[in-house]
């Protein structure tokens, strides 16, 4: 079990980064901490993933498909994964329930805020997992 949340986990840390674009961990930090309090809330988490949903979905057809992502391998590998329905295509709806499903895995304390510690914490262990488990971004 910890090693399928470590490794759920570790597919969060790939998508921050890839939100990030690879930035120190205070820098993504302070980009998603939108009203500045030092935590970062699902709400405030969401705000970015919809944004990063608008930018995926090219054509505005409210569903991002694999042809849309194609460009990017890191994107497409995800697609698989966020289509839970297996449909071709991912509509807001899955792209939400996926940082929901992956806000819940940082969020240690369950208080419904990452704070940076957590977020360091995990970032820490993702990345040992993937060192040692050769996960691909």
């Amino acid at each position: 079990m910890k090693s399928i949340v470590l490794g759920l986990g570790c597919g969060l840390l790939l998508a921050v980064s890839a939100i990030a674009g690879e930035q120190p961990l205070s820098n993504w930090f302070k980009a998603l901490d939108h009203n500045g309090n030092g935590d970062i809330s699902l709400a405030e988490l969401q705000t970015v993933r919809n944004q990063r949903f608008s930018v995926l979905d090219a054509n505005r057809d409210n569903v991002i498909s694999a042809e849309e992502v194609a460009g990017s391998a890191s994107w497409s590998q995800r697609f698989l994964r966020l289509d839970r329905n297996s449909d071709g295509y991912v509509n807001l709806d899955e792209f939400e329930a996926n940082g929901r499903s992956r806000f819940a895995i940082i969020d240690i304390d369950d208080n419904g805020k990452i704070t940076s510690q957590e977020a360091f914490n995990f970032q820490r262990k993702a990345r040992k997992y993937a060192t040692t488990h050769k996960v691909s971004r």
